[in-house]
């Protein structure tokens, strides 16, 4: 009977194993499958690959995507990536079913043609192919993130997209099989090897120590088979009780560390929901294209070649300037863009970050902490838009710019009716107005002492003093419009805006001619005299930091200009 039960369990044994293997080798599953798309009948600009698809359970998913002719693939957050999309017409891709192996996806109608997404400033990456294209998705950071395909956004997108991920399809019993299998040959060649007691007064209790043994092998068997664990000896000291053994064993460095395994094994905490509008790669290949398109406008004088890169009081003051030096009038050149290094940025995350999205950042044109850096406001209209300088000037002598990194998850894009600051940006705006106007201003004590603001009120008194008893009268008001506002760390504002200035000379009937005081007045005044009142115009572009409501600092100005815009009689 012993040897036909290990005979038995050898077979048994050794078919486990044959099975426990083969799943592991031969019968197993493929490593990875491989889901396609189904097909449309309509055809449309852009293909939508939503963040879905690429899936943390299916990780690394590798897409293989053909087209006909040249297309692009470009990456950005789910987002911006759908404002951008809008109404256009779409493949959308909204996931895989790894039952089926088959993607998800539906047809959006929509426009018929779409901007070419290619480098779109709004996109973190895209990259182009012919034909066909291998794309490994890895999310350059946390959040949501969805692909866009387009040819050029007037001919069909890609659908012909085919996603392989890992298999999920595993064998579940090949180790426990490979196990029972191993330890029913072992207990099948000990029955079979294992001495037959003797005859005799012991006999009785021999067989019944080798029958406990068989059960007990058996027993093993079985509990391996099912994953029970068996208990461990028992300790020395039998008189201790298990709950004595475990508070005593329990030190606290061990307790400790229970602890931090504890928090460690925890579910992390949910995933921020805001995010820096652009990351600082976008940022860095953002401005060397500013500094690139505004350098060639400038070298070429060319107000067209601004459009690209350029809006509001930048590119008005920017065009007025090239119009002064086409007409040969000898005025200092535009100050030239250097954005090489980053020095600080202040990015809105995107909880606030409506259309049009603004950035404030501090650029350089090197690491020299002797180079006089930069201040550059710019502005996003829409998703489909790049972003275009409304604001750049070299800072102020002695003036500071808070040390922001990109991703400071505090910096939230604001209004000009902002509330939580000393005074809204827009009144503020209004108050530095009065304050350069009026030497004795009621607003004066509100900003910081600036060279800039007694150059402007030495510049105005000089002005007066020169003008043959003609009376001058100045007066200033805000480009509402060009107000932006972003928020800093410390519960401030960094505030950019234009103010307009308009200087105008009075003179009696008996008063002497008002002599243009440089060749640049009377050039744009078209003669060097004149009998009538003379008005001129000059833009104010100005970006200074607005302190909390509470704070004691005062406001401070960061960088600032004063661009002669016209000079023209007006009697």
């Amino acid at each position: 009977m012993r040897k036909v039960i290990s005979v038995i369990a050898m077979l048994l044994g050794a078919a486990a194993l044959i099975v426990g293997i083969g799943q592991k080798t031969f019968w197993a599953p493929p490593e990875t499958v491989t889901a396609t798309m189904p097909q449309f009948d309509g055809k449309a600009p852009l293909t939508l690959i939503e963040s879905s698809v690429n899936s943390e359970k299916l990780a690394p998913v590798e897409l293989v995507i053909s087209g006909e002719g040249e297309f692009t693939a470009s990456l950005g957050r789910s987002y911006d990536v759908e404002a951008w999309v809008g109404k256009t017409a779409h493949a959308a891709v909204t996931g895989i079913d790894t039952e089926n192996h088959q993607m998800q996806a539906n047809f959006v109608e929509g426009d018929a043609t779409a901007p070419d997404p290619k480098n779109a400033d709004i996109f973190f990456d895209s990259q182009t192919a012919q034909g066909t294209m291998t794309y490994r998705w890895t999310a350059p950071d946390t959040g949501d993130w969805s692909l866009l395909l387009a040819a050029g956004g007037k001919d069909a997108a890609p659908v012909d997209i085919s996603v392989t991920y890992a298999n999920d399809e595993a064998m579940p019993f090949a180790l426990p099989l490979i196990i029972a299998g191993a330890l029913l040959l072992v207990f099948g060649l000990a029955l079979l090897v294992m001495r037959t007691a003797k005859p005799g007064a012991a006999a009785p209790a021999k067989a019944k120590s080798t029958t406990q043994n068989s059960v007990a092998a058996v027993a093993v068997v079985a509990l391996a088979v099912s994953g029970v664990a068996l208990p461990m000896a028992p300790s020395e000291d039998a008189s201790q009780s298990p709950a004595q053994n475990a508070t005593e064993s329990a030190s606290p460095s061990a307790t400790e560390q229970a602890s931090e395994s504890a928090e460690a094994s925890a579910p992390a905490e949910s995933e921020p929901t805001a995010f820096p509008v652009v990351t600082e790669e976008q940022l860095t290949r953002i401005l060397g294209d500013v500094q690139k398109q505004i350098g060639n406008a400038d070298e070429k004088r060319d107000k067209k070649l601004l459009e690209s890169r350029a809006a509001g009081a930048f590119k008005y003051i920017r065009s007025s300037r090239y119009d002064i030096l086409n007409d040969d009038i000898k005025v200092a050149k535009p100050l030239t863009l250097n954005t090489s290094v980053i020095r600080s940025a202040a990015v809105p995350n995107t909880s606030d970050a409506s259309f049009p999205r603004v950035i404030t950042v501090v650029t350089a044109k090197d690491s020299d902490a002797e180079t006089l850096p930069q201040a550059l406001t710019l502005v996003q209209a829409t998703a489909r838009d790049n972003y275009q300088v409304i604001f750049a000037e070299q800072m102020l002598p002695g003036a500071s710019f808070p040390g922001i990194a990109v991703g400071d998850p505090s910096i939230k894009q604001l209004d000009a009716n902002a509330k939580g600051l000393q005074q809204t940006p827009k009144d503020a705006l209004k108050s530095l107005a009065d304050v350069l106007t009026n030497e004795k201003s009621k607003n004066k004590d509100k900003f910081a002492e600036s060279e800039f603001i007694k150059a402007i009120h030495a510049g105005q008194k000089t002005e007066s003093q020169n003008a043959n008893e003609a009376k001058v009268k100045y007066a200033r008001t805000v480009t509402e419009g060009d107000t932006r506002v972003v928020s800093t760390p410390d519960g401030g504002a960094i505030v950019t805006g234009k103010l307009n200035q308009r200087a105008v000379f009075e003179r009696t009937e008996d008063s002497d001619p008002l002599e243009g005081t440089d060749e640049l007045t009377k050039k744009l005044l078209g003669k060097a005299s004149s009998t009538g009142d003379v008005e001129i115009n000059y833009a104010e572009p100005v970006m200074f930091y607005l302190p909390a409501e509470g704070s004691e600092d005062k406001i401070q100005l960061i960088a600032a200009e004063v661009v002669l815009l016209n000079v023209k009689e007006v009697k």
